[in-house]
């Protein structure tokens, strides 16, 4: 992958309106500010990177831009 934006996904991540608060699931994104990986003091490792959504948001109609640390991880129950 390069730096910048990338190709659409084709796997359904779950994200959080962030103006009801309600969950839903959406395979129309792409990754944008994409600055890698990033490794804390303790060796812990994290994609610094942002997901736009490329569709309105079925609960505000709104574009929602997500941070990646806070998309909940989908193979968590």
């Amino acid at each position: 992958m390069t730096t910048g934006e990338n190709k659409k996904k084709s796997a359904g991540l779950i994200f959080v309106c962030p103006e009801k608060g309600a969950t839903f699931s959406s395979a129309h994104f792409k990754i944008v500010e994409n600055n890698g990986i990033k490794t804390d003091a303790d060796g812990n490792k994290t994609l610094d990177a942002k997901v736009i959504i490329e569709e309105p948001c079925p609960f505000c109609s709104k574009q929602h831009v997500y941070h990646v640390s806070e998309i909940p991880c989908p193979f968590n129950g």
